[in-house]
């Protein structure tokens, strides 16, 4: 039998959620647009932050199509930009709620093809927890984790609550671009934030809860690293260079180099299909630490390509074929409790 393709890297907007962003209208510092048919684009403090426009972004139906013809069978579904976090205090934590209960009407409609991640209001961690574990009752299979909450560093003590329930289920996190703490710098650079902005920032916060010891602290928690892990992989020896020569002076003492705890406990996703670039990751984390994302459905990803692009890694790196497999859907399998495909 054929290994079951999971892909742990994907986002879909409820309708109910995306007519609200749209309803905030152009003044809002946060909204949508919807320039027709089945495109939308999301605005954020004055850039767009993403475009939507496949149906199936938000129609489930027109999403299955989708999956069927790329050979996809598993998503584990996020919510993307902007999340609920970056809302007035109320509205975000009623659009958290509503948002889960969408994600988790999605997997009761469409065993074992849908699971999902539960999104949580991070501007009230109280809140958030509570969330949490109403979400964990409804059988979420991990938590997304956007790369800062609305501006706030990720590893701050602030948010630890949510990190021990999430190391007390074993629920991995999907880190995800958020609206990037280097936005002004990219802005004066005239660079889309989809080029540095967002592998860097999601790169600078998982960085940042490893050196701050937030992964000692949780020996369960684990990571899916969006894009590749976004620029982690190919600044291997800068990382361990960095701890080892600069750890004192920032205050930072771990009980292993920064570089060996990401290779054990994060899982870079397949969102890029460049093969040199995916050749580099899988070289130094190996086949057990990665696993598909598509960035379904967002202009960046490549549904119909992310299974050609890990047959042909495979291909090129010598894998043999339990080693593909990983890639495809075990890792994901095993780290996100999902039951066999029936």
């Amino acid at each position: 039998m054929a290994q079951r393709t999971v892909d742990a890297h994907n986002h879909f907007y409820t309708k109910e959620y995306l007519d609200y962003l749209v309803s905030r209208g152009t003044t809002a510092a946060m909204h949508a647009v919807h320039d027709g048919g089945t495109h939308y684009r999301v605005w954020q403090n004055g850039v767009c932050t993403a475009h939507i426009d496949r149906a199936g972004h938000y129609d489930l139906d027109a999403r299955i199509k989708d999956l069927d013809a790329a050979g996809l069978d598993t998503q584990v579904l996020t919510q993307t930009i902007p999340g609920p976090e970056t809302l007035p205090h109320d509205e975000g934590l009623y659009w958290a709620k509503k948002c889960n209960d969408g994600l988790a009407a999605a997997m009761e409609k469409y065993p074992g093809r849908f699971y999902f991640m539960a999104t949580l209001p991070y501007q009230d961690v109280d809140a958030a927890c509570e969330e949490l574990e109403r979400c964990y009752k409804m059988g979420c299979r991990g938590i997304q984790m956007f790369s800062n909450f609305n501006g706030e560093p990720v590893y701050l003590e602030k948010f630890h609550p949510i990190y021990e329930i999430a190391n007390k289920y074993e629920l991995p996190f999907l880190v995800h671009p958020a609206y990037p703490l280097t936005a002004d710098v990219m802005t004066k650079m005239k660079i889309p934030f989809q080029l540095w902005g967002y592998t860097l920032d999601t790169s600078m916060a998982v960085m940042s809860l490893i050196f701050q010891g937030v992964f000692e602290k949780y020996p369960k928690l684990t990571l899916v690293h969006g894009h590749l892990g976004g620029t982690v992989p190919y600044f291997v020896r800068r990382i361990q260079d960095s701890y080892k020569g600069y750890a004192k002076e920032w205050g930072i003492e771990l009980k292993e180099s920064p570089d060996i705890t990401y290779k054990t406990r994060v899982y870079p996703d397949t969102t890029s299909f460049y093969l040199p670039a995916m050749k580099c990751c899988l070289e130094w984390v190996g086949p057990g630490q990665m696993g598909i994302g598509t960035d379904y459905a967002h202009r960046v990803g490549d549904p119909e390509g992310a299974i050609k692009a890990v047959k042909d890694l495979g291909s090129q790196a010598g894998l043999n074929q339990d080693e593909i497999d990983m890639i495809l859907g075990k890792n994901f399998e095993k780290i996100f409790k999902l039951p066999p495909l029936k």
